[in-house]
């Protein structure tokens, strides 16, 4: 279930959390923010005696420092600003960092019942656009409402010391400004979340765009792609325009309610000089703090858009990491085990279904023993053996290793006596040696990364490759053919040298020369481990010690293959029907 909305104080109260880790660069980003906001009231004040001094009959010893001050001013604004930002790229670069590991992390370890609910493109666009979103948003926020807070505090108590009559004027707009900072923030909240529901949309759409190409060309889909693209990508355009059209008019609106206010400031100073209550000076200081009001002002009114899109993209962001991870409350754990397997009065109901997909299993494995698992599509195959692993947990009965209930194992230690094969390789963009030598097989030595591979016959075709086993093998080894991709799969496993061997469907993608190729590669796998084995073509099982028919959840048939023909029951019917196609 994925956790509650929170709070904008809390995913602040969050992030800042990940930038304490760094708190000397926030230090001296805020430290050097703060010198370059003070800059600025001091800047408008200095405006009295350039004014006053410069332009009386008398000029006093300050006016004679006046250009060394502007320019110390300047200088010391610019060093601060450098500061400023060079500190906050760096923090905010760590901090991108740090949630992406965290968010990763989850990821790996979250249930295989998230991978079903949460579609590919939406996680990809967390992970990658989110966070930057969260960071950008989050940084240029804290920089902006502390630089500019600090410039309109500096500049309102410069305008109260001036002259605090005018000064009321300016206080007086302060609440009408709230008031339209925040009924835009509802307005920018509710775009931001549909601009990122969109793009994740338009992630997902292009993900699926690539790896089905050739579906998309065979069936004529282009124009169906392409609508369903154009639609997450208008519904894009639509929410970033109204992002826009309801900042800038909240902008203009609070613009306007200044430059009315700077018009009656205007009318009254004019009384006051008239009077002489004011000097030039103090004229020319208050009017220049004014203006200067107005970029601070507009800045901080502006950043409620930015406030809006980062809120919804650390809710996203804080959402996958606060996901409830895989439970490993087990403490049992082995070097190697044995490899008796027991399914023990074993169900399974998917949460939201009124019929069970698997129903009292009941199956022993013994050490070193080949088991095959047959059945039509849906039967509760795959299903049966994602038990073993604990990517998914029994809702009755109770599946054990070694005589020790899964769930009594530590779930690392449990992972680490299985090796699977399945239908689809699995291959990285890397190299060969790194594509065998996988997680932590990862420091095996080169001469076990050659004998794995010679044990799986894929060692006459590395040694063709253009770099042998430093050869990079493209996107999911694209470089390879079927045969070869299985092949450096089957390796992978040789060199795991697990107790316990899954093949799910290990040759159902390969042509039938592949797969007599390859099946020699499988049987020297499976020597000396405990296998289970689903398998579409039903000649790979001969050899198998007992083979198991399961269909609509139970198991109704088990023998081995020369048992199973003899009894005329399902397994004959579709090894029947398999024979009329190999024929025909």
């Amino acid at each position: 279930m994925s956790p509650a909305p929170q709070k904008p104080v809390d995913l602040y109260r969050r992030l800042l959390a990940y930038s304490l880790k760094y708190w000397p660069l926030l230090v001296a980003a805020l430290v050097s923010l703060v010198f370059a906001a003070v800059t600025e009231p001091l800047f408008a004040r200095l405006m009295k005696p350039l004014i006053d001094d410069n332009f009386s009959a008398t000029r006093t010893s300050t006016a004679k420092w006046l250009p060394l001050i502007i320019v110390a001013l300047f200088l010391v604004r610019g060093l601060a600003t450098y500061i400023n930002e060079y500190c906050s790229a760096k923090l905010a670069g760590l901090v991108v960092v740090d949630l992406r590991f965290d968010m990763l992390s989850r990821i790996l370890r979250f249930p295989n019942s998230y991978f079903v609910e949460q579609p590919a493109g939406k996680v990809i666009s967390t992970v990658s656009t989110n966070v930057d979103m969260v960071t950008e948003a989050g940084f240029n926020i804290i920089t902006v409402a502390i630089r500019d807070g600090a410039i309109v505090i500096g500049l309102m108590a410069m305008l109260l010391y001036t002259n605090w009559q005018l000064t009321l004027v300016c206080i007086a707009i302060v609440p009408l400004i709230a008031i339209g900072v925040s009924v835009a923030a509802k307005r920018l909240n509710r775009f931001a979340h549909s601009a990122q529901t969109s793009h994740a949309d338009l992630v997902q759409s292009i993900s699926e765009v690539i790896n089905a190409q050739k579906i998309i060309k065979i069936y004529g889909a282009h124009r169906v792609e392409t609508d369903r693209f154009m639609k997450s990508a208008d519904d894009i355009r639509q929410s970033r325009v109204k992002l826009v059209a309801t900042s800038a008019a909240n902008s203009a609106i609070v613009q306007w309610i200044l430059a009315v206010a700077v018009a009656f400031v205007v009318f009254f100073a004019g009384k006051l000089a008239s009077k002489n209550a004011m000097t030039a000076g103090d004229f020319a200081s208050f009017m220049t703090a004014m203006m200067m009001l107005l970029t601070p002002v507009k800045r901080l009114t502006n950043i409620n858009q930015q406030l809006q899109k980062g809120l919804a993209a650390a809710d996203n962001v804080f959402r996958v990491v606060d996901r409830a991870i895989e439970t490993s409350q087990g403490t049992h754990t082995t070097e190697r085990a044995k490899g008796v397997i027991e399914f023990d009065g074993v169900g399974l109901q998917y949460p939201g279904t009124d019929v069970p997909t698997l129903k009292r299993i009941d199956l022993t494995v013994q050490p070193g023993q080949t088991v095959g698992i047959v059945g039509v599509s849906g039967g509760g195959k795959s299903t049966l053996i994602n038990l073993l692993p604990r990517f998914l947990d029994p809702t009755s009965g109770e599946v054990r290793l070694d005589g020790v209930p899964l769930k009594q194992w530590d779930l690392e230690s449990l992972r680490r006596q299985i090796a699977i094969v399945t239908q689809e390789s699995h291959l990285l963009n890397d190299t060969v040696r790194h594509n065998i030598a996988y997680g932590e097989m990862r420091q095996a030595s080169e001469e076990a990364i050659v004998e794995a591979a010679k044990m799986a016959n894929a060692w006459p075709f590395i040694q063709k490759l253009d770099n042998g086993l430093d050869t990079v093998l493209g996107d999911n080894g694209l470089r390879l053919s079927g045969g070869q991709r299985q092949r450096i799969s089957i390796a992978r496993a040789f060199l795991k040298n697990a107790p316990i061997l899954i093949l799910d469907e290990a040759t159902s993608a390969l042509d039938s020369e592949a797969e007599r190729e390859v099946q020699d590669d499988m049987e020297r796998l499976r020597h000396g481990r405990t296998t289970l084995v689903i398998a579409h073509r039903l000649s790979t099982l001969v050899t198998a010690d007992f083979i198991v028919v399961i269909e609509q959840g139970e198991i109704i048939e088990r023998g081995t293959h020369l048992e199973l023909l003899a009894l005329k029951g399902r397994y004959h019917y579709l090894h029947s029907i398999q024979n009329v196609e190999a024929v025909s």
